[in-house]
């Protein structure tokens, strides 16, 4: 948070999403579990009473982060105008959305990987995080079906298709760093052409 934000007096919706953002950043950087809410205020530049004021207790402030997160994606998506000439569909929007928001989505995954590695999962925060998947994978699955009903794909199993595209997106954000390539809007590029290669039946050829 900036100098200016903290001097200006801000709503107090404005307040709490600016507080959620750098949470997220900060979410990034080390361990959701590594981080204290003493170093989250600073961070924003507010006093701790202030941040009690906007959340319960640590848990409430990731699961907020966390809705936060997935509610600005899929703002993202959902913004992308209908193509219909699009070889995926919706499934394409939901691809250029990973894209142009790849570093949202980069601390969103990383804050997802944590939470799930720390054991105690809140249900409400697990609910989330299932509900992204499902909407992901169903994306995916309704775009395939449809180029297998339009004779476009080949007759592939959708369901286990979409998700391993899936996995395969998550494994972008996530091993990509583990082996220093930060190359995201290049690697889901490439991930959708080889989807394509796989499922599209190649033209015939006359003699």
């Amino acid at each position: 948070m900036t100098e200016n934000q903290v001097r200006r007096r801000l709503d107090p919706v404005e307040r709490r999403e600016l507080i959620l953002e750098e949470a997220l950043r900060l979410f990034e950087e080390n361990p959701f579990s590594a981080i204290s809410m003493r170093q989250i205020a600073a961070a924003c530049g507010v006093n701790m009473a202030l941040l009690y004021h906007y959340f319960a207790n640590k848990e409430d402030l990731v699961r907020a982060t966390l809705r936060h997160a997935i509610d600005g994606f899929v703002a993202e998506f959902t913004a992308y105008p209908a193509d219909r000439d699009a070889p995926l569909g919706p499934a394409d929007a939901w691809l250029k959305a990973t894209i142009s928001s790849a570093p949202r989505v980069r601390r969103m995954t990383k804050l997802i990987s944590d939470y799930l590695a720390a054991g105690n999962r809140d249900p409400e925060a697990q609910k989330m995080v299932d509900d992204f998947y499902k909407s992901e994978r169903d994306t995916l699955e309704r775009a395939i079906r449809a180029g297998i009903a339009e004779g476009r794909f080949r007759a592939v199993d959708p369901v286990r298709t979409a998700r391993l595209m899936s996995i395969a997106l998550d494994g972008i954000f996530y091993a990509g760093p583990l082996r220093n390539d930060f190359a995201f809007e290049q690697n889901i590029r490439d991930l959708r052409d080889q989807l394509l290669d796989y499922l599209q039946i190649p033209p015939t050829t006359g003699k």
